[in-house]
């Protein structure tokens, strides 16, 4: 008899928390599609006084090294330097509708994508050029992708080598700073890179 009033018991109690958790999933379905419809219905918004970001092309060292990788990496930079370029922050489209209209959807996400692509890019070339020995260019590639709000952790671990290696403890807690700034998914996992390495 006990065993039954617990299996009852039991049986109740699931069918309660499914309950719960289905009405939970439902008014979180609502939220978003009622959230979506009014994005849906935002009208454009002016969106030339956007930071957007440009590329110091002559502070880089450009052609200056005949090597068939970096001459990639500073062809698809002169490509990004020539469009419209915005660190959107991981907004949803969601967002981006409700923030500057619908009709600037298209234009905002090639905007983001150019970011993504530079973020990459400034890694790879920075990488490049430290590998052909060119530390010091390296470096200065690396901090404008510091500068420019970029969350590639391997941006952040190589400068921090760079810092270590040079003992300049001043620059490491400014990236350190910076990383703390982020607002980005991959923050948290940043921020604790940078710990590790300053603590070991």
């Amino acid at each position: 008899m006990i065993f039954l009033g617990l299996f009852i018991f039991f049986v109740c109690m699931f069918a309660y928390l499914r309950h719960k958790s289905t009405a939970a999933e439902e008014a979180a379905a609502e939220s978003f599609w009622n959230r979506e419809n009014e994005a849906n219905h935002t009208r454009r918004k002016d969106i030339s006084g956007l930071p957007y970001i440009t590329i110091p092309l002559a502070d880089f060292p450009m052609g200056i090294y005949d090597n068939p990788e970096l001459k990639k990496y500073e062809e698809t930079l002169q490509s990004l330097a020539g469009q419209k370029i915005l660190n959107l922050g991981g907004k949803t489209n969601t967002d981006l509708k409700l923030e500057y209209g619908v009709a600037n959807l298209e234009t905002l996400s090639a905007c983001d994508e150019n970011y993504t692509t530079l973020c990459r890019t400034i890694y790879e070339y920075a990488e490049c050029l430290k590998k052909l020995g060119h530390d010091a260019e390296a470096v200065r590639v690396l901090e404008y992708g510091i500068s420019c709000g970029s969350d590639h952790s391997g941006n952040y671990r190589m400068l921090a080598d760079y810092y270590l290696n040079a003992r300049d403890s001043a620059a490491l807690d400014r990236l350190l700073a910076s990383a703390r700034a982020l607002e980005s998914p991959r923050q948290s996992a940043i921020v604790a890179l940078l710990e590790e390495k300053v603590n070991a």
